[in-house]
């Protein structure tokens, strides 16, 4: 029991630490409408950021803050290249995140641990199960932020400006603005996300931010399938997606099998999306 306990404990922690990509996935891509593939480039720049910062002495919480501004940055210039520059969604996002890559490596080095350096888990490594309490804490605090800001005035337009772009106009808001805020919180969210795992890790790796929108996107559809708000289902869908993963090491597959395995999870869930649609729609046909 003892043994077990431990994989348990570091799903869920993995999990909550995945919640703020799912989050941003979702943000960007279901309420927005916009596959935005710099999310993936600001998971490692939130990452670089904060390793940085901690080898130079900056309060751990701190640093979060510096990796959320980058990420937010980086989120900004995505919307201006699509919004400003006419670029269309997808490229706007490969572009982006492959100019953070070289930004990354620069900031953060190929690989750099952070030996003794102070992180916002090291003042409850005392406490039982503390980096899982705080994990929790945080993924549950900035979902139910969105999901007040969702209800604001703010938030609808936003919603609203993924739906219908003409009634966005129409109530004299600017829709390249609301597009443009829409990537910088999810770009924030991702870059929060790397830099608490840097912190949770020990290290920055320059590619450790490889396929983690893919995974990212596993989680978001697998709370797609869940009820209630979507928020707080992607943590619930993160912590489900690292159950799956933790499964398929307890089966000895291979890590290098991750990423199919995560391929065809996500071609399972799009054709049972698509098979309860059909279901769907001849119950109503009848």
């Amino acid at each position: 029991m003892m043994s077990f306990l431990p994989v348990v404990i570091g799903i869920f922690e993995r999990g909550f630490i995945g919640a703020f990509i799912v989050m941003a996935i979702y943000l960007a891509s279901r309420v927005m409408k916009f596959d935005d593939f710099s999310i993936e480039g600001t998971f490692g720049l939130g990452g670089a950021v904060v390793a940085w910062s901690l080898l130079h002495k900056t309060d751990p919480w701190l640093a979060l803050l510096f990796g959320c501004l980058a990420g937010g940055i980086s989120g900004s210039v995505t919307g201006l290249l699509h919004t400003k520059l006419g670029l269309n969604k997808l490229i706007s996002g490969i572009v982006v995140t492959t100019m953070l890559f070289s930004i990354s490596i620069n900031i953060g080095g190929a690989n750099v641990a952070l030996g003794n350096a102070p992180t916002i888990f090291s003042l409850i490594h005392f406490i039982p199960f503390g980096t899982l309490i705080l994990l929790a804490a945080m993924a549950l605090s900035v979902a139910f932020i969105f999901i007040w800001y969702m209800k604001t005035e703010n938030g609808f337009i936003l919603r609203s400006t993924g739906i219908n772009e003409q009634f966005v106009t129409s109530l004299g808001k600017s829709v390249p603005l609301y597009i443009t805020l829409s990537l910088i919180l999810a770009n924030s969210l991702s870059a929060l996300a790397g830099g608490i795992f840097v912190q949770y890790s020990g290290f920055f790796s320059a590619f450790g931010n490889v396929g983690i929108l893919i995974a990212a996107l596993a989680g978001c559809m697998i709370a797609e399938l869940l009820a209630l708000n979507m928020f707080i289902m992607a943590i619930l869908g993160s912590i489900v997606y690292q159950l799956i993963i933790a499964i398929t090491i307890e089966f000895q597959v291979e890590p290098s099998w991750q990423k199919l395995i995560t391929g065809l999870l996500i071609v399972v869930i799009l054709v049972v999306k698509k098979l309860e649609s059909k279901k769907s729609k001849g119950t109503v046909a009848v």
